[in-house]
């Protein structure tokens, strides 16, 4: 049951991070120009998110989830949040990848 709930906080945080990377840059404006500066300020922002995203997952599981039981629980927990994390890392990237093929010609599309 613990392990399940490392996934699930992982997943969740995962699509949590992916809108916070699309409302950020949908919210930075077009520039005009022969050398605009706003792709380059999308891309930072979806990799400083992609590097805060197993950070905050590994924190949130660790300090708000973490079972209060016996050691052994405690250990399939932290396996289970630690491989969590991993996914996590990897849903965030390959969905915002997949997000930023699906919309090339947008906003989102300047991530990879």
């Amino acid at each position: 049951m613990e392990s399940t709930t490392a996934y699930i906080i992982s997943l969740i945080t995962s699509f949590v991070f992916l809108l916070l990377a699309a409302f950020i840059a949908n919210a930075i404006k077009f520039e005009g120009g022969s050398n605009p500066k706003d792709p380059q300020q999308r891309k930072m922002w979806f990799w400083v998110l992609a590097i805060l995203c197993p950070v905050v997952i590994f924190l949130l599981g660790y300090f708000v989830f973490k079972p209060d039981a016996n050691i052994m629980i405690v250990n399939k927990y932290m396996t289970a949040l630690s491989i969590g994390t991993g996914i996590g890392f990897m849903v965030y990237i390959i969905i915002g990848f997949g997000l930023s093929k699906m919309f090339k010609n947008g906003k989102v599309g300047n991530w990879f």
